[in-house]
């Protein structure tokens, strides 16, 4: 979760997601270590430029004075000290804009034509956000940068797991938004920032900046999903996001965090969200085997089965802690409780109908009765009259069992 105290909508520094992955990575000696002390050789880099200067036609500073002025403005904004070099892509239709920096020097790529399609205040934008870039890199000893090499490296391995992919997704989701603020920084006015993202997205050139915020407010009411792009968020998530830091909201980072990574997803798990997922399961657990009789044998291997140093804890999560996440989950990890559910109500066969009896009372705590009513009857191939002739039967026979404290689910 993003903590508010860690930024304020009008500092401009990363977002605590880059912090927390920072921090992650320099526990990591290592790997810090190695990334750290890997510099660019003078080879690479005239390999670079020599790529460059072949697909690009470099602007100069003489030919281009307004550009290296408007540059030169950014950079004193942003109290950075780069040296800018400016050129169009070569054979290119598509809007867009990227940087590559090496050392103190800020290469920026324009792609399509930007120079005529922009006003003088948007192409102060589309530089202000490249040269954000450059900040990013440069704070805090350049560390963020060895940051993003070592997620992007990671990321790239095809023997990464989903997860690493997913942390550097919305690493890369949250540097763009970071960028956006810079831009707003050297701007002042979210108008021009929207105004540019359209352009950029529709090639028109007259747009309306605020008729697009409102279109972005009106997807946002019905929008749950977060975003699916993989480098850079939806216009009106980023247009949204520039209001709202415009505003100074005092909701921005939750805002925010919804927006870039939404609901604990199964299928969308980054490597944070592993270890919450798995705290989240053992919570369950451990109420599940809280009443006295369920902890047979077969049931406690299960527990280990999931978490191999597994033990029996005195202190469980209460009940209405666990629903409320539970609520705020996406639909997949509700699925998941289920099965989580069903697979410690069948696994002991000693039980019969008391593990299923007592696995539909947690769900109906947690307001999962349909979604595992539907589950059991499809994995045990039950009817509707099936099922609820067993529910009527399993219940009577956990009535039955004597309800003291150490028989109970309950705190009290």
């Amino acid at each position: 979760m993003e903590n508010p105290n860690q930024i304020a909508p009008s500092s401009l520094e990363p977002f605590y997601y880059h912090k927390r992955l920072k921090e992650h990575f320099k526990s990591r000696k290592k790997t810090w270590d190695w990334f750290s002390g890997k510099n660019l050789k003078e080879k690479q880099i005239q390999e670079f430029k020599a790529d460059l200067l072949k697909n690009t036609y470099r602007m100069d500073r003489e030919a281009y004075p307004d550009l290296y002025e408007t540059a030169d403005e950014i950079c004193e904004k942003l109290t950075i000290d780069a040296h800018v070099f400016i050129y169009q892509e070569n054979n290119s239709t598509q809007y867009n804009a990227g940087i590559s920096i090496i050392n103190s020097e800020a290469h920026i790529v324009l792609s399509g034509n930007l120079i005529g399609l922009l006003t003088k205040e948007e192409m102060k934008v589309l530089l202000a956000h490249e040269l954000s870039h450059y900040l990013f890199y440069k704070v805090e000893n350049e560390e963020f940068e060895i940051v993003q090499r070592i997620i992007l490296a990671l990321a790239n391995d095809t023997r990464s797991e989903d997860a690493i992919i997913e942390t550097a997704r919305i690493f890369q989701l949250y540097l763009e938004l970071f960028c956006d603020a810079g831009s707003l920084e050297v701007c002042g006015d979210y108008k021009v920032i929207i105004s540019t993202l359209v352009k950029l997205n529709t090639g028109l050139s007259e747009v309306n900046a605020d008729s697009y915020l409102e279109q972005a407010k009106e997807i946002m009411k019905g929008e749950k999903e977060a975003s699916k792009h993989q480098s850079h968020p939806e216009s009106y998530i980023r247009s949204l996001a520039i209001f709202l830091r415009f505003e100074k909201d005092e909701d921005y980072l939750d805002k925010i965090e919804k927006m870039i990574c939404g609901p604990l997803n199964l299928n969308t798990l980054d490597i944070f969200e592993q270890v919450e997922m798995s705290d989240f399961t053992e919570d369950i657990i451990q109420l599940i085997i809280r009443p006295k009789w369920i902890n047979t044998a077969t049931v406690m291997n299960l527990c280990v089965k999931y978490y191999s140093s597994f033990s029996k804890s005195e202190n469980v999560e209460t009940i209405e802690n666990i629903a409320e996440e539970i609520e705020a989950v996406h639909h997949s990890v509700r699925d998941y409780v289920c099965y989580v559910l069903l697979d410690f109500a069948k696994v002991d066969s000693d039980l019969e109908g008391l593990g299923i009896a007592h696995t539909l009372q947690i769900a109906e705590l947690f307001s999962l009765t349909k979604e595992y009513e539907k589950i059991i009857r499809k994995e045990l191939k039950l009817s509707a009259r099936d099922f609820k002739l067993m529910q009527e039967k399993v219940v009577k026979e956990l009535e039955q069992i004597t309800e003291g404290k150490e028989d109970s689910i309950y705190d009290d």
